[in-house]
C-alpha cells in the first residue's frame, strides 16, 4: 500500500497505460536469487499484533499485582489464561505473516512481533482525524532593531513640530519620548498593525488516488466552496504533463529481464489472473513497483477519475493559479528508487498471499472514510505478511515517498500559505507521522483546525 500513494499522477499523466515493446513470455521463470538482510527494519507502524502484545503484557503487570496482594495461585492462573485467550485473536494478516517461506531470508519468518510493542500504547496519543484541514499561518515576529527604528522615526516626527509650537507660545519645550526598553511599544505611540488580520487561512487535504466518492465519502459541494476562497490550488504534480519518452526508462523494465524472469513462476500466473485488463506484452515490462500499484489500488488505473485529477480540473476552471510541489519526473524518481530486482522480492511475496492486497486495499478505503489516517499509516508500516528482507525493501521505498518528498514540499507550502490562502491536495498519509505535513506546521507555528467533511 506503499506505492500506490503517488501512482495516480503518474498514470493520469502519461493518459492510457503507454504500450511496451512486446515480449515473448518465456516458458519457464525463475526467481531472481535476493541478498539476504538480516537485520530487521525500524518502522513507525504499531501492528495489531503489537498491539495486542501490549494489552496482553499490561494485563499480566496488572494481575501479578493483584496475586501479590491476595497471594493467590488462582489468580494467576485465570490471568494467564485471559493472555493466551487474547494473544490467539490474530488476523488474517498476522497469520499470513508467520507462514512467509524463511527462504527469502537468511532471517527466516518474520515473528509476530516484529514491532515495537512498547510503541503500541501510543497508537490513540494525538491521533488525527479529519482530511481536510484549515491551516493559520504563524503571527509574524517583530525584531527589537525594527521597533527602534520605528520608534525613533515617530520621535523624529512628533517632537520638532512640538517643540517649534512650544517655542512660539513661550512655553516650555516638550522633551522627547523616552526610549523604552527593546521590543517593546512606545508609550502613546501606536502600535504596529499586525499581519495576522491580513493572512487568510489555506486549506489543506488529504487525497487517496483510488476509489469513487461514495466510498471516499467526499463532498465535493464543500471542496468547491474551500477551493473558492482561496487563489491558489496547489498539488503534487501537473496531472495534464505530457508524457515524455525519457520518462519510459523509470517504469518498464529492460527487454533482456521482463517480470516472468524476476518472480517465481505462480507468482506471474497469479500476477495475470489479478490484472486482467493489463496486456500481456505490458506486464512483462512493467517494473515491480507499477505491478504492485496496480495491485494495491485493485487494478484501477486512474485517468481523469481521480480524486487528485477531479480537484485540478475544478481549480482549472475556477480560474485558480496552479502550482506543482514536484515535476512528474521527481515523481517517477521517487516510485523507482529502489532498483526493480529488490523490489521484485516484495512483489513475489505479496503475490503468494493475494488475499493481503485485497484487504489492505480495503482498509485503507476503510480508515479513509472513516477519516483515521494514523490507523492507516500504521497499517501501512506494518507490511503485513513480508519477510525481514521484504520489510527492509519496503522501507526504503516508503522513505523516498514519503519523508523526503515531505521533506521538499514542506517550505515551499509555508511560502505559499504566507503568501496568500491556498488549497492543498497531496496524498492523505503525507499528512501523518512524526514527519508529516501536519506535525512540521505545527512544528514551525502553524494553527491547525479539521474541517469536517
Amino acid at each position: 500500500m506503499i506505492v500506490a500513494l503517488a501512482l495516480f499522477a503518474v498514470m493520469a499523466s502519461a493518459g492510457a497505460m503507454p504500450q511496451a515493446p512486446v515480449v515473448q513470455d518465456p516458458a519457464s521463470a525463475e526467481s531472481t536469487t535476493q541478498e539476504a538482510i538480516a537485520t530487521p527494519p525500524v518502522t513507525r507502524g504499531i501492528s495489531a499484533q503489537a498491539a495486542n502484545e501490549a494489552a496482553a503484557a499490561e494485563l499480566e503487570s496488572t494481575s501479578q499485582t493483584e496475586q501479590d496482594r491476595q497471594d493467590s495461585q488462582g489468580t494467576h492462573q485465570d490471568v494467564q489464561n485471559n493472555i493466551q485467550q487474547q494473544a490467539s485473536t490474530t488476523s488474517m494478516r498476522d497469520a499470513a505473516e508467520t507462514a512467509t517461506p524463511s527462504s527469502v531470508s537468511s532471517a527466516g519468518s518474520v515473528p509476530a512481533s516484529s514491532p515495537d510493542a512498547a510503541a503500541a500504547a501510543q497508537v490513540t496519543v494525538g491521533a488525527i482525524r479529519g482530511v481536510l484541514f484549515r491551516i493559520f499561518p504563524p503571527l509574524p515576529t517583530t525584531l527589537p532593531a525594527e521597533l527602534a527604528v520605528v520608534d525613533t522615526a515617530d520621535a523624529e516626527a512628533v517632537s520638532p513640530q512640538a517643540n517649534a509650537a512650544a517655542a512660539a507660545k513661550d512655553l516650555p519645550s516638550t522633551p522627547a519620548p523616552a526610549t523604552l526598553e527593546p521590543g517593546l511599544p512606545q508609550s502613546g505611540s501606536p502600535e504596529p498593525v499586525s499581519a495576522q488580520a491580513q493572512l487568510q487561512p489555506s486549506y489543506l487535504l488529504g487525497t487517496i488516488h483510488f476509489g469513487t466518492p461514495e466510498e471516499q465519502g467526499i463532498d465535493y459541494a464543500i471542496l468547491e466552496k474551500a477551493l473558492a476562497d482561496v487563489d491558489t490550488f496547489v498539488n503534487e504534480a501537473n496531472l495534464d504533463e505530457v508524457w515524455k519518452p525519457d520518462y519510459d526508462d523509470y517504469r518498464w523494465l529492460s527487454p533482456t529481464q521482463p517480470l516472468s524472469t524476476m518472480v517465481s513462476k505462480d507468482s506471474y500466473a497469479m500476477a495475470r489472473s489479478l490484472l486482467p485488463d493489463i496486456r500481456v506484452q505490458d506486464l512483462l515490462r512493467m517494473k515491480p513497483w507499477s505491478v504492485l500499484a496496480l495491485l494495491e489500488a485493485r487494478g484501477e488505473t486512474g485517468g481523469n477519475t481521480t480524486m487528485d485529477a477531479r480537484l485540478q480540473r475544478i481549480a482549472t476552471a475556477a480560474g485558480k493559479r496552479l502550482v506543482h510541489l514536484e515535476t512528474l519526473q521527481q515523481q517517477l524518481q521517487a516510485l523507482d528508487c529502489v532498483p526493480a530486482t529488490e523490489h521484485a522480492l516484495v512483489l513475489d511475496e505479496r503475490l503468494r498471499t493475494p488475499w493481503i492486497l485485497r484487504d489492505e486495499s480495503a482498509a485503507a478505503m476503510g480508515y479513509y472514510r472513516s477519516r483515521n489516517l494514523d490507523a492507516w499509516l500504521a497499517d501501512i508500516d506494518h507490511m503485513y505478511g513480508l519477510s525481514y528482507a521484504g520489510k527492509a525493501i519496503e522501507q526504503r521505498s516508503r522513505h523516498c515517498l514519503l519523508e523526503e518528498r515531505n521533506a521538499r514540499w514542506v517550505g515551499q507550502l509555508e511560502t505559499l500559505f504566507q503568501d496568500g490562502p491556498s488549497f492543498v491536495a497531496v496524498g492523505a498519509v503525507h499528512l501523518v507521522g512524526a514527519e508529516g505535513l501536519l506535525a512540521v506546521l505545527r512544528r514551525d507555528g502553524y494553527r491547525i483546525e479539521e474541517v469536517p467533511l
